[in-house]
């Protein structure tokens, strides 16, 4: 009787205090977190209403914020880098206005948009092709670096998922004409943990930097992902620990879909994907917990729109506005 009396208390002990660690807060507060915030089709940063969504993104208790922009180019095998229209320099400074009025760590990304594609597929092919590329694509970099000094923006990203540009790019140089132009912190957002152990140049930038959307098994399950989660942090810390440099997680999320667990990277579908609100409170909420480090300087989630009315029960977005997801990071940051 006893032995059972014991076992039933040790039972409920471990219950109240799993329940105490799921519903705990922040305990590395001190590190940068928030969202990659992107300017949506249906509002621009010019519209004074995009403000009433970058507010609402720091009320989860964000106190940084990744600001998106986009270069482009037509093909993947092109040598042509171009400013895309998606966002102005005159929208982004709307933006960085806004967030520095709310009292947010700035990051400016730069990120590539080639049609039917994405960044780690650009590959011009030759020598002569690269350098015609690099040549094109520090041109935009550069004046992204001139625009990020002349507003106060507190860290550049000069490239992200660039997979096949690390080996032909002349990286040093870029760095050195970026840090001729803007004085504030500046990394690179490597593809996932291979990104970060194959890109040679981390002792010439201010942090290393990620994008980590690792598949956390196919049942969408709590338990399963929490070991994918776990696994992944782990793994993480072991390749990040070697270079002595602070540590950014510039993007990780989970589409509000059916089975993204197994492929959490996968957006292209989503339009016709069938929701499940589920997969991305839980994950969101496992993610949160895990990279909760003194190791680690930022976290930053994918995505928030300037438009503060997307997302909401029916969207199977990566967006957590207006979803149940929501709550989970206003509970862990606030």
């Amino acid at each position: 009787m006893f032995n059972r009396r014991l076992l039933m208390l040790v039972a409920v002990l471990g219950l109240i205090l799993s329940g105490c660690a799921s519903q705990g807060g922040l305990q590395n507060v001190s590190m940068k977190r928030g969202f990659n915030v992107m300017q949506h089709a249906s509002m621009s940063w010019a519209n004074p209403q995009a403000r009433k969504s970058l507010k609402q993104m720091a009320s989860t208790g964000a106190n940084a914020v990744v600001l998106i922009a986009f270069l482009k180019q037509s093909r993947p095998d092109s040598v042509d880098v171009l400013h895309s229209d998606a966002v102005s320099f005159g929208e982004l400074k709307k933006a960085i206005a806004y967030a520095h009025d709310l009292g947010l760590y700035t990051v400016l990304k730069p990120q590539m948009l080639v049609p039917g594609s994405w960044a780690g597929d650009i590959n011009p092919g030759n020598t002569e092709a690269w350098r015609q590329w690099f040549e094109s694509y520090s041109r935009e970099l550069i004046a992204f670096a001139r625009f990020a000094a002349e507003q106060d923006v507190q860290a550049l990203v000069i490239g992200t998922e660039l997979v096949h540009a690390r080996d032909q790019v002349v990286w040093p140089e870029l760095i050195r004409q970026v840090r001729m132009v803007y004085s504030g912190k500046i990394t690179y957002a490597a593809h996932n943990l291979e990104g970060v152990k194959a890109y040679p140049y981390w002792h010439l930038l201010d942090a290393v930097s990620l994008t980590y959307y690792p598949s956390l098994g196919n049942s969408g399950r709590r338990e399963e992902m929490q070991l994918h989660v776990d696994q992944a942090v782990a793994d993480l810390q072991q390749a990040a620990s070697v270079y002595k440099k602070p540590l950014w997680v510039l993007e990780f999320g989970m589409p509000s879909a059916s089975g993204a667990s197994a492929r959490p990277w996968e957006w292209q579908h989503l339009h016709h994907a069938r929701v499940d609100l589920s997969v991305q409170k839980d994950a969101l909420d496992i993610w949160l917990h895990a990279l909760d480090k003194p190791w680690i300087d930022g976290i930053f989630i994918w995505v928030w729109y300037s438009d503060y009315k997307p997302g909401r029960i029916n969207d199977a977005d990566y967006t957590p506005q207006n979803k149940p997801a929501e709550r989970v990071i206003r509970r862990f940051w606030s």
